[in-house]
């Protein structure tokens, strides 16, 4: 199985066990007449997928360095870059993009979009650290 296809299947496995605990472990609001207690917050798995590539391309970093392989600086810069963006700009730019004033996303369309560059970032960091420490 291609390394793309494997980190899909599992950022999709691990995403949709996170929402059915979500779902089965909260007691819906008897105010608002819902069935469950799922909010469009829930639906948010960028974070959870940035942290996961950041910390597997550092593993594969060190995997490659223990077994010494050789490391090319472009995977160095590319972990480098990953930690950056995935740990200081996105946030950042995520707050004044897709969320309102109180912390809330803002809407779906958001909800997509900061998933979509997540899962992005974890792709690159897999692909990256594939190819440093192998398949």
């Amino acid at each position: 199985m291609p390394a793309w296809l494997l980190t899909l299947t599992l950022a999709i496995s691990v995403s949709g066990m996170q929402t059915w605990f979500k779902l089965v472990s909260r007691e819906p609001d008897p105010a608002t007449g819902s069935r469950h207690a799922l909010t469009l917050d829930d639906a948010v798995f960028w974070i959870d997928w940035v942290v996961t590539a950041v910390s597997a391309l550092f593993l594969f970093l060190l995997g490659a360095a223990q077994d010494n392989k050789p490391i090319g600086t472009s995977y160095v810069f590319a972990a480098l870059v990953a930690l950056v963006l995935g740990g200081m700009v996105l946030p950042y730019a995520f707050r004044i993009l897709c969320y309102d004033g109180t912390g809330k996303i803002k809407s779906w369309v958001h909800v997509a979009i900061a998933d979509a560059v997540g899962l992005l970032v974890l792709f690159a960091c897999v692909a990256a650290g594939v190819k440093t420490y192998g398949a």
